[in-house]
């Protein structure tokens, strides 16, 4: 873990980073620009992330899955397995540009409610195109033990340009289409930044010519990739289900409203995100040596510290929000879809405190459940996106999440607990979600002052005490307990210094 520990602290603090800016960014597209244009930015993503599932038949898995090998058995010029992923996955990009030619028709008959999405489609291709690439060679960096800097890449250099794109455009130096053109870009532009540095660490070496390993593990590798593609598209169309339909149903402005909400709940989602860039290949290591010890341990960990992490976040983002609306004088269109923040966040929690254990069952030999646990998903999620789409409206995609989310969640849990005797849970996990709860009644009904700004600064610093404090006293979570002494400690050095 401590390896973990130290890239996943530092991937934290560059990804809050990001959020930080990308919150900035959602304040000045909620104020300045207009909804359909935000809209068509948050569909553009959905789109290329279903691209690129289809696109890479679920070769970055095969990337993480099996690289330890190559690793472990051959020098870094003869490792022709990414190779391999970029064959597959730029064959791939042209069979999906090929399908949405040739279902051109559908597209435009399901999209009438979207004219810009339709309008500026063909751009969705270059967008689709580099945030492939970029996707792939983040894998591959972070395969090397390279993981900041490509997360700085994608959660920071990313929203700051989008940041420059939406100044430009307030200040009247680029129109809507001018603005619609660049952002189309971004990838382009942070996919050269990733081969820039990969250069210079001099890890971008791999090859094209088939080496023994590959001859070796072909089979297995050809088995797995097979189911887990089709796992991957799954996980890829639940994950965006949601924003595809809002945009079918509703148009752009609905996307907006739908993402913009989702955008603040995804902030819960910063220690999963983080944490996984650095566990996968770790635990595909473990299950390579056999190391089931490891492999608890992480398991164990992870569950406690993302708990923790998501709940203050959680708890923090709604309490507070009202007030936050207030003080920004948000559009009012976006508080309509505020349950969507109430129910996601609430399916993060599930999701989180259950710590990595879709990346355990991924990187083991039984990976096949990985397909069968992301089939049900989808099984679930269409039906229930659409039935509380057409009930509730925009608020709809919130509860059906929830709902598939936890199925999920108990399905992987079951699974891993039967299947190998592991399970993340203690005592401590139940006194952490108590202590959430106490926290938020306390708040929610005892602070309530007028004032929007002291209402906010009142309940972050008495919640974060109500919740934190026991944590840190009782020492609930190592890695929790050791990143706040590590705070500490930065702190006490920078005062010194003064």
């Amino acid at each position: 873990m401590g390896i973990i520990r130290k890239q996943s602290l530092r991937s934290s603090v560059v990804t809050y980073i990001g959020f930080a800016i990308g919150a900035l960014n959602a304040v000045l597209f909620n104020k300045f620009v207009p909804a359909e244009v935000y809209g068509l930015t948050r569909i553009f993503f959905s789109s290329s992330l279903i691209f690129y599932a289809f696109a890479s038949f679920g070769t970055a898995t095969l990337l993480n899955k099996f690289y330890p090998y190559y690793r472990d058995y051959l020098p870094l010029k003869q490792r022709d397995l990414f190779g391999i992923v970029l064959i597959v996955s730029m064959v791939g990009f042209l069979l999906v540009t090929a399908g949405t030619i040739i279902f051109e028709g559908l597209i435009h008959r399901k999209y009438q409610l979207a004219p810009l999405f339709l309008q500026y489609f063909y751009l969705l291709y270059p967008f689709a195109f580099f945030y492939m690439l970029f996707t792939l060679f983040e894998n591959f960096s972070y395969n090397h033990y390279r993981s900041v800097f490509p997360i700085f890449l994608k959660e920071v250099t990313l929203r700051a340009v989008t940041t420059i794109l939406i100044v430009l455009m307030v200040a009247g130096l680029f129109s809507s289409v001018q603005f619609i053109y660049a952002f189309s870009c971004l990838y382009a532009v942070i996919f050269i930044a990733l081969i820039i540095y990969l250069r210079k660490e001099r890890t971008l070496q791999f090859s094209f010519k088939t080496s023994s390993v590959t001859r070796r593990l072909a089979y297995r590798m050809t088995t797995f990739n097979l189911w887990i593609f089709g796992g991957s598209v799954f996980v890829a169309v639940q994950q965006n289900l949601d924003s595809i339909l809002i945009t079918s149903t509703n148009g752009l402005v609905g996307t907006a409203v739908l993402e913009f909400n989702t955008y603040v709940s995804n902030v819960i989602q910063v220690p999963q995100r983080s944490m996984i860039a650095i566990a996968v290949p770790i635990l595909a290591k473990a299950w390579k040596d056999k190391d089931m010890e490891q492999i608890q341990r992480i398991y164990t960990r992870s569950s406690m510290t993302m708990l923790i992490f998501s709940i203050l976040i959680f708890m923090l983002i709604w309490l507070n929000l009202e007030s936050v609306y207030h003080i920004l004088d948000l559009n009012p269109v976006y508080w309509t879809g505020r349950y969507i923040i109430l129910f996601y966040g609430l399916g993060r929690i599930v999701e989180l405190g259950a710590g990595v254990n879709g990346q355990i069952i991924g990187t083991s030999d039984m990976w096949r459940f990985d397909f069968v646990s992301n089939l049900v998903l989808i099984a679930l999620s269409i039906p229930l996106n659409y039935y509380f789409i057409k009930t509730l409206g925009i608020n709809g995609p919130g509860i059906a999440q929830l709902i598939a989310i936890s199925v999920f969640t108990i399905i992987r849990f079951t699974f891993l607990l039967r299947r190998y005797k592991m399970q993340p849970f203690s005592l401590k996990t139940l006194y952490v979600v108590l202590l959430g709860i106490a926290g938020w009644l306390v708040c929610a009904w005892l602070v309530t002052p007028e004032n929007h700004y002291l209402r906010v600064i009142l309940r972050s610093a008495i919640f974060a005490g109500i919740f934190l404090l026991p944590i840190l006293v009782f020492g609930w979570s190592q890695d929790v307990t050791e990143s706040w002494h590590k705070g500490l400690a930065l702190v006490r050095k920078y005062w010194q210094k003064k």
